[in-house]
């Protein structure tokens, strides 16, 4: 077998590990994307384009630095970082409107033997570029979307600074900001969930060639003819609930069953 063929091999087991099932709920990482009708799509369950074996990698890669960042703050910084819910054994997670709206932090962490305050840990890898951007203009403006995952973050959990650390995939530096919660900015995110809720949402786009949407997971049931599932959730007459449910509009009931009435949901065009 030609060494190539190896390569090849290794893609093709990438792509046949599909994704079983995709997300019901608004994440705090996706919570400050450009698109409400992307929002709603995953509020609703609404499967991802599958990503190329590269990002898959690329994913896998990121997984392994967080390790390597926290084992670092432990042992060569000496703070005390919370990784898992002692009480659970999994990410520290944070809910509101039942379960549709969820936060998992990659961590907490006790910055000073001094202070009892414990701030949310948040980690990411970033390419030499990416990385000079955050180094040079701070996370606000260099990455909004991580700033309002933090500030999404730090306004469901009440817990008032973050500690913010990237890791340079192309030289190992590291950079880290502090940074405090933002009333004003978690209250325009929480604007743009109650759009989502109230069936509002729009796409950021005209047409598909829009660089946000080339590089959005759910692309292929947005612009493409990807399958979709036949779910209460998937249909335009459900809308969310505050405790976490779903109510059906056709039959002024709750969702308990896909009926004759379902219809595919989609978001209003762009304006």
């Amino acid at each position: 077998m030609k060494a190539q063929e190896i390569v090849q091999r290794i893609d093709d087991g990438y792509e046949a590990d599909r994704e079983t099932r995709a997300r019901q709920y608004i994440g705090a990482s996706s919570v400050g994307h450009a698109c409400d009708a992307m929002l709603a799509y995953s509020l609703r369950g609404f499967p991802n384009t599958e990503p190329d074996p590269r990002l898959k990698r690329i994913f896998a890669l990121g997984h392994v630095i967080e390790d390597i960042v926290v084992a670092d703050l432990k042992k060569r910084a000496d703070v005390r970082v919370w990784e898992v819910d002692g009480m659970t054994g999994k990410q520290h997670t944070y809910e509101d409107m039942g379960g549709h709206v969820v936060c998992h932090t990659d961590g907490l962490v006790q910055l000073d033997d001094a202070s009892d305050e414990v701030l949310i840990l948040e980690i990411k890898s970033m390419n030499d570029a990416s990385h000079g951007k955050f180094v040079s203009k701070g996370v606000k403006y260099s990455h909004p979307i991580y700033f309002a995952q933090l500030q999404f973050m730090m306004g469901l959990s009440g817990i008032e600074r973050s500690f913010f650390i990237a890791y340079n995939k192309n030289n190992s530096g590291y950079h880290a900001e502090i940074v405090a919660f933002d009333p004003f900015e978690y209250a325009f995110l929480r604007e743009r969930v109650r759009r989502v809720f109230d069936g509002e949402a729009r796409k950021v786009s005209a047409d598909d060639t829009d660089w946000r949407c080339r590089g959005c997971f759910k692309r292929g049931v947005c612009w493409g003819d990807q399958e979709v599932p036949k779910t209460c959730q998937t249909c335009r007459h459900a809308v969310p609930t505050g405790d976490g449910w779903w109510h059906c509009d056709h039959r002024d009931q709750p969702c308990e069953d896909v009926c004759e009435a379902w219809a595919r949901f989609t978001p209003e065009d762009k304006t």
